[in-house]
């Protein structure tokens, strides 16, 4: 069975397919795997779809794309959400705009280079996937954390040896934080340097 670009593209549309896998076309489609692939090629190479990774695809047609849609494809079947200097950015928590994506997840870190951006995704223990919830801006919707637990996973990932990243830098004169909430979810993370470093820093 094949389809016309026409058609694949009115399909996508109908079931709201802005980041999606080949799976998820060959499911809504019918077409052979092969043809699948083919078809969202030719697409790809009209400047309508693009690769982000192996069987996955985001529509360049899609209504205010956000690459944070991306981010539990690029980790699946991992879980995973923003979190780091993506959310302390956007909450206005510190002033460095990254120019990449952050995501945490309990698999191996790993980057992405595509079409739509970076990633750079860094590991967190199973136990500390909690904390974050689904947003939405316009007609994205995307998994990021809250800003609390963003800022005790930061903390928590530069107190680990040999991690690339660096404690968060304070905007103005005092965190823009929920700080009994902040004392709260650090009591669930039971990792003594994180306590330590919060109490030098005035934050419990």
């Amino acid at each position: 069975m094949s389809l016309s670009a026409a058609s694949l593209l009115r399909l996508m549309h109908q079931h709201s397919m802005r980041v999606f896998t080949t799976a998820d076309l060959i499911a809504i489609s019918g077409m052979a795997p092969a043809a699948a692939t083919k078809a969202l090629t030719r697409l790809s190479s009209q400047g309508l779809t693009a690769r982000i990774k192996k069987g996955v695809w985001v529509s360049k047609l899609a209504e205010g794309l956000n690459p944070y849609e991306a981010v539990p494809f690029l980790r699946a079947p991992w879980p995973a959400y923003v979190s780091l200097h993506s959310v302390l950015a956007d909450c206005g928590v510190v002033e460095e705009i990254p120019q990449v994506v952050y995501g945490v997840s309990p698999a191996a870190p790993k980057r992405y280079r595509t079409p739509i951006g970076e990633f750079h995704f860094h590991h967190l223990p199973a136990r500390l996937m909690w904390g974050y919830d689904v947003r939405r801006q316009g007609l994205a919707g995307f998994s990021a954390a809250e800003p609390e637990k963003a800022f005790l996973d930061l903390v928590y990932l530069a107190l680990v040896p040999r991690c690339p990243l660096a404690f968060p830098v304070k905007r103005g004169r005092k965190w823009n934080l929920d700080v009994p909430k902040l004392r709260r979810y650090a009591g669930r993370f039971g990792f003594p340097p994180l306590d330590r470093w919060l109490v030098e820093n005035r934050l419990i």
